[in-house]
């Protein structure tokens, strides 16, 4: 059976069903409504759906098919007139959960009571993000949203060889693949590069700093999805996923790994994506670039500040900052925003092989997941990431020893030149008043002679 593409809206006393079914056959629709299930059949097409609120069938329900547009039109009235039913536009979470096999494990759950915007959960697993350093078991190698996924197999080795920055990801525990990608990161990290792009990259760079992004003003109410994008909701569907609590930080914290690379290519491109806008995406997480799994938000922005002033094009401290303040607005500014920038990053990824399978091992799950999360839950892991303090020396490349070299050399070059410009000026004065001498001189001269002949004409009289 298929899926029909649907949208959902609300009065303050009913609730609007229209479902897109251009193969339907009218006469067979059939439609079941109860409490907060609605069920529409009508082959080919099954659609069963799970509302925040309740809603009442009565007589004067009504239902019409439009010819035109080859859509049903249903209404329903609320149990509760006035009462808001939330959330209506993310359709996927509505949706039952479909059971559908993939290279990892259908994982993790977030039941209405657990993630509610006031439930005591939203605190509870974020409330002591920055003391608390998770225990897992890091003797076994896991990997995927969540840390979930182990035993990926031979099979897809050479795929993972172009995304990933290590071979032996199935026998290398999260531990160790992060000592791996330091030592990875301080070896390939340039210098030279750095130091250009602080010296002498000035113009270009500072026009990506101070440029302004559409995030920038807006709040989650005033962000809307696209067909396009409700359409990517209903395809991707619903999943049922059961995590512990430390399961969950390792997905929250893994999720603004992932956020920034996205908001660093954004900046960098200023929102025009290029074909190695996936590349940048990819390469700057160490979650999509080394299966990595964090345990502090610390250790998040270590490796994101880390990245990107070792790999991408542009490799400048104020920039990768502001990318910073980028990723923690985009969290300040709630699920829709945020799920907006997930949908990009899968765009990309299904567009660039071989790296849809980033999406079947994360990005999928997050636009699933991100839609059950509480806007509470979002918004609170943008504050506590933006406390996190990482400064130049807690970096490791040595960085403010590099830029005060970097600024005395630049300073004796300039002083040299100084000096340089000064003996020039010294030896264009000196050569000025010799050639005034000489001038002087053969003045002088030419007047003596002058003064001769007169002389010699005059005693000839």
């Amino acid at each position: 059976m298929l899926t029909p593409f649907f949208e959902l809206s609300q009065t303050d006393s009913e609730v609007l069903l229209v479902i897109k079914a251009p193969l339907a056959n009218v006469s067979d629709a059939e439609l079941t409504v109860n409490g907060d299930t609605i069920i529409f059949y009508c082959s080919p097409y099954y659609l069963r759906l799970h509302l925040p609120g309740k809603v009442v069938e009565t007589e004067d329900d009504t239902g019409k098919y439009n010819c035109d547009g080859q859509e049903f039109l249903f209404s329903f009235f609320k149990e509760n007139k006035n009462e808001h039913f939330p959330d209506l536009d993310m359709i996927g979470k509505l949706l039952v959960p479909k059971k559908k096999h993939t290279i990892k494990p259908v994982i993790e759950d977030c039941s209405p009571s657990e993630d509610a915007p006031d439930s005591e959960s939203d605190d509870d697993s974020l409330g002591y993000i920055k003391q608390e350093i998770f225990n897992n078991n890091s003797s076994c190698a896991k990997f995927g949203f969540a840390n979930k996924g182990q035993g990926i197999g031979n099979h897809l080795s050479l795929e993972f060889n172009e995304i990933l920055d290590f071979t032996d990801f199935e026998n290398t525990s999260s531990d160790e693949r992060s000592s791996l990608r330091e030592a990875d990161e301080k070896n390939k990290f340039s210098e030279d590069h750095y130091l250009a792009d602080l010296m002498e990259g000035c113009d270009e760079i500072n026009g990506l700093v101070y440029w302004k992004p559409a995030w920038a003003d807006s709040a989650d109410d005033k962000v809307k999805f696209s067909r396009e994008e409700m359409e990517l909701f209903r395809t991707l569907g619903n999943r049922d996923y059961l995590l512990d609590e430390w399961e969950k930080k390792t997905a929250l914290f893994s999720l603004v790994d992932i956020l920034f690379a996205f908001a660093y290519n954004h900046r960098t491109t200023l929102g025009e994506y290029s074909v190695e806008s996936a590349w940048t995406i990819n390469k700057l997480s160490a979650t999509l670039s080394w299966f990595q799994s964090f345990k502090t938000l610390k250790d998040v922005k270590l490796s994101c500040m880390r990245r990107s002033l070792v790999f991408p094009l542009y490799r400048h401290w104020d920039l990768s900052q502001e990318v910073l303040k980028d990723t923690i607005n985009i969290l300040k500014s709630g699920r829709r925003q945020l799920l907006k920038c997930f949908i990009a990053i899968y765009k990309m990824f299904n567009s660039s092989e071989p790296r849809y399978l980033l999406n079947e091992l994360y990005i999928t799950d997050y636009c699933i997941w991100i839609q059950k999360v509480s806007e509470k839950k979002i918004k609170k892991l943008g504050y506590l990431f933006e406390k996190e303090e990482v400064s130049k020396n807690d970096i490791g490349f040595e960085l403010v020893e590099l830029e005060a070299a970097a600024l005395m050399v630049q300073e004796e070059t300039e002083s040299e030149l100084v000096d340089q410009l000064k003996e020039m000026k010294i030896r264009e004065d000196n050569n000025e008043t010799s050639e005034s001498d000489t001038d002087s001189s053969s003045s002088e001269s030419s007047a003596s002679t002058s003064l001769d002949s007169d002389d010699l004409s005059s005693s000839e009289d």
